[in-house]
């Protein structure tokens, strides 16, 4: 097995996660996203990473409280609750993007990310290489 690195770039800000902001800033294909809070200093927290086949519907889902987590419990943590995804990427497809949540994943250690992280099994290690 070998090592691969995957050069990112995640979205330009981060966005209130509400109804309205979706359908303005939620990208429809595939990719990765994240739930993310900020503390006292502003500093990002990620709470949450996943990979999917389209980022705009797994965040209405998570809004609807069709997915875990849902937004009530995302509300329970903070009432400021924001999401961001990878706006760039060198993944060539769904495959690329479990790695790239494997690895945001593996990074951030977020709390509400349970069981196994994703991977596709190809690469005995992952790196991000973030712009």
């Amino acid at each position: 097995m070998s090592k691969r690195s995957f050069k990112i770039t995640m979205s330009e800000r981060c966005f209130r996660f509400k109804p309205d902001a979706l359908d303005s800033h939620a990208p429809r294909g595939p990719g990765v996203f994240e739930f993310v809070i900020f503390d006292p200093q502003v500093q990002p927290i990620v709470l949450f990473v996943a990979a999917t086949d389209s980022i705009y519907s797994s965040l209405a889902n998570h809004l609807m409280g069709n997915a875990k987590p849902t937004a009530d419990e995302l509300f329970k943590i903070s009432k400021d609750v924001y999401f961001d995804y990878v706006a760039a990427s060198d993944a060539e497809g769904p495959e690329d993007f479990k790695d790239i949540a494997g690895a945001l994943i593996r990074h951030h250690k977020p709390r509400l990310n349970k069981g196994p992280v994703p991977s596709s099994g190809r690469f005995e290690s992952v790196e991000l290489d973030e712009n």
